[in-house]
């Protein structure tokens, strides 16, 4: 909890509530009923009582409304059950939730963040391009580059293929397809170097100097970035990265979190999962953590 855990309000397992006195007025919009909240800081709470914790103040904002109940303060008011889109801290129950293997361990999706990142997916290249990079732009046909990116610096190469089609938009970005630079066309799969305020020019400049000259070189040299800076530190799951389990059993704290979401784990699995879902032929090796009691 000291980490200041965050969430949103996908995968919630509670309602969020605000009572009525909170709205300047009351609408439906398209078949959706809504509330307009007032001028002022009003606090959504996890229950309809002023005695259940606060989730986050608002003000100005409309919030959609999907039920009603009365107030467990008995003073006659009325609470609205609403959901946010904004973050807000998450409780120890929900972190307990997120932080607890057995919760994710009866489906393939779950299981996928405790996938062990060092370890081959033995994956057949055919296989990949026939039925995951058929249609990905510049990614198309390039399953045996991925394939010795992974055996090469020891990492998934399905996490490296999930990787790269977010970074590159299916294969379709500027970055991806090739952009000259000092008489050179360079290419960057997986983003590397391209900050917020920086992202072609920057990507471009670091492709260049790595000397990713074709899409093969930026997809397997691109891969030793992306194991020095994810993998070879120990946090070699999607579960360590978020939780960093072993640094807290030792030093009895928080470590290295890579996200503050209690869900982030969990919602990296999903492109993963749809690819595994699509092939007859890989090897899962899972490290799935057991605490003490």
């Amino acid at each position: 909890m000291k980490a200041n855990p965050v969430t949103d309000k996908y995968g919630i397992t509670y309602k969020l509530w605000i009572r009525e006195d909170a709205f300047e007025k009351i609408y439906t919009k398209n078949g959706q009923k809504y509330g307009l909240v007032k001028d002022a800081n009003w606090k959504i709470r996890r229950g309809p009582s002023t005695s259940y914790p606060e989730y986050e103040q608002v003000r100005n904002v409309e919030l959609p409304i999907y039920g009603s109940a009365k107030s467990e303060d008995n003073d006659g008011k009325i609470w609205y059950h609403v959901k946010n889109t904004r973050w807000g801290l998450a409780s120890k129950a929900d972190v307990k939730y997120y932080l607890d293997p057995n919760n994710f361990t009866n489906d393939l999706r779950g299981l996928l963040q405790f996938l062990k990142l060092s370890a081959s997916a033995n994956l057949n290249a055919a296989e990949i391009n026939n039925k995951i990079l058929y249609n990905k732009g510049i990614l198309k046909g390039k399953a045996s580059s991925f394939i010795e990116a992974g055996q090469k610096y020891g990492i998934n190469e399905i996490y490296l293929i999930s990787h790269a089609l977010l970074e590159t938009g299916n294969g379709t970005s500027a970055l991806a397809n090739g952009i000259k630079y000092n008489g050179k066309t360079v290419y960057n799969m997986y983003g590397i170097g391209a900050y917020d305020n920086c992202a072609v020019e920057c990507g471009v400049k670091r492709a260049y100097d790595e000397g990713w000259f074709t899409p093969e070189k930026a997809i397997v040299g691109g891969a030793k970035f992306i194991a020095e800076k994810y993998v070879y530190d120990g946090r070699d799951t999607l579960y360590k990265m978020r939780w960093d389990p072993d640094f807290a059993d030792v030093n009895k704290r928080y470590g290295k979190q890579y996200a503050t979401d209690i869900g982030w784990a969990y919602k990296q699995t999903a492109s993963m999962y749809n690819m595994y879902k699509l092939l007859d032929s890989y090897t899962l090796v899972l490290e799935i953590p057991e605490y003490k009691k």
